[in-house]
């Protein structure tokens, strides 16, 4: 089952598959939480499917094996890890599946999902067999942005974006999905996304960054005590809560500057207030840029002392 935001993409899809043009190697921007995987997987179905050209029947043999999780023509590759690389080997497997002789007699479809977390090694390892591809293999390839892939991948696929709806848009729909009133810093926060807003809400996230705000927000007022409570609540929550408090920064700074039309934080404009006023933009500016520096450090290196290292950042406050 598609989503509303996909019916235009699908659409343009489904006529190239009704005209027989559907390129060989179909590459699908989306950004996390937009059902990419979900439009990727219809995708590869319908082109396996035994009885129609542009959308599944979801009876024959190769639907219900599909909807079984044991298609033999499809293949499925995918990093082992959140922000980890696929490695050469699992695109080495890829290039042998694409020669491999069809057992329903059909198409065979290769999945690559996160294809921007291909290693160096692995994209040169699937270049060939995009530039020279097998008959009868359908590659899908899915990733958030082109600023990770390889120039040369991105060049041998047919590139289609799906754009998250509009914030209002992606706002009513989780609204109707929960049955309850969403926040628009909670679209904001999940970049518009709508199924990241569904699950950030179904989590709780939302309560746990709005305790964290109000924390940090009294910690950045004189005489700035409860440091040791921000870094647990910051532990606890894990690296994300330092992106949350990156973008709480960059709204007091907008707000200084004048552009607090365009603030994350709509309903917590209070706290944004109260911080600007407090905090000079050239900290906000510095605190933020280490934010992100140890978000990435954090993220690449595991086994850190987490908690020492976010103290550490906010004595960057203290200091000045």
């Amino acid at each position: 089952m598609l989503y509303p935001w996909q019916q235009t993409l699908w659409q343009n899809w489904q006529q190239l598959l009704s005209q027989g043009r559907l390129h060989h190697a179909i590459l699908l921007l989306a950004a996390k939480g937009s059902g990419r995987e979900e439009l990727a997987k219809q995708l590869a179905q319908t082109v396996l499917c035994q009885n129609c050209d542009t959308e599944p029947c979801g009876v024959c043999h190769s639907c219900q094996l599909f909807a079984a999780q044991t298609h033999p023509d499809f293949h499925h590759v995918a990093p082992l890890e959140e922000g980890k690389q696929i490695g050469v080997d699992a695109i080495r497997q890829c290039n042998r599946w694409a020669v491999e002789t069809s057992q329903l007699a059909g198409q065979r479809v290769i999945m690559i999902e996160h294809a921007d977390a291909l290693g160096e090694a692995a994209a040169n390892a699937l270049l060939k067999t995009l530039e020279e591809p097998p008959s009868g293999c359908q590659f899908i390839l899915t990733a958030q942005s082109l600023d990770s892939l390889l120039p040369t991948i991105n060049s041998r696929c047919n590139k289609w974006r799906l754009a998250v709806p509009d914030e209002q848009e992606t706002r009513r729909w989780v609204e109707k999905q929960m049955m309850q009133s969403v926040k628009l810093e909670s679209v904001r926060l999940n970049g518009g996304a709508p199924l990241a807003t569904q699950q950030f809400i179904e989590q709780g996230q939302d309560i746990r960054h709005g305790n964290l705000l109000e924390a940090f927000s009294r910690f950045l007022q004189p005489p700035f005590t409860g440091i040791y409570d921000i870094a647990a609540l910051c532990t606890k929550e894990g690296i994300i809560s330092l992106k949350w408090l990156s973008y709480f920064l960059v709204d007091c700074i907008k707000l200084q500057q004048g552009a607090a039309a365009h603030l994350v934080h709509r309903e917590s404009l209070d706290k944004v207030q109260a911080v600007a006023s407090q905090v000079t933009p050239a900290v906000l500016m510095t605190q933020v840029r280490k934010a992100n520096e140890l978000h990435k450090k954090l993220e690449k290196h595991t086994g850190l002392n987490e908690e020492l290292l976010i103290v550490e950042w906010l004595t960057g406050f203290i200091a000045h």
